[in-house]
């Protein structure tokens, strides 16, 4: 499986909705955390449920353990993701789906066993917390 399709923006309206509202959570995660805020109760407000708060939160922490680099994330306000975000995306459908080998087709190159095995999970767990959130009204301003 070629991925050089990450090297490309791709459209964040291209990717189901639980993603776009991971992605949209990575951003608001970023964001409060820039403006000094508790970032827990942005990423509440945003995705409409403690639980899937919760799970991005250790998310971005099993992110910052896992990553070789960096951890690109685009503006709230952007409609195209950025390698990472593209990336996180694609590996949180792999997991909703229950998809191992697609996952670690999209990560081997880049992360050990051990890193995607957390990774495969926190994503499973996150994608269901999400799709069991309601959509609400801080849904509809994104």
């Amino acid at each position: 499986m070629s991925l050089a399709w990450l090297a490309q923006p791709v459209p964040l309206a291209s990717f189901a909705p639980v993603q776009q509202r991971l992605v949209t959570g990575l951003r608001h995660w970023a964001a409060a955390h820039r403006f000094g805020r508790w970032p827990v109760g942005a990423l509440q407000d945003h995705l409409g449920c403690g639980r899937a708060a919760a799970h991005l939160q250790l998310l971005i922490e099993e992110i910052g353990l896992a990553w070789p680099e960096a951890f690109h994330l685009s503006p709230l306000c952007c409609r195209r993701t950025s390698h990472d975000e593209a990336l996180i995306a694609a590996m949180a459908g792999a997991a909703a789906a229950d998809d191992r080998p697609g996952f670690d087709r999209l990560t081997a190159e880049m992360l050990g066993a051990d890193a995607r095995e957390r990774l495969f999970l926190s994503l499973a767990l996150l994608s269901d917390a999400i799709a069991a959130a309601p959509a609400g009204a801080a849904q509809d301003r994104d």
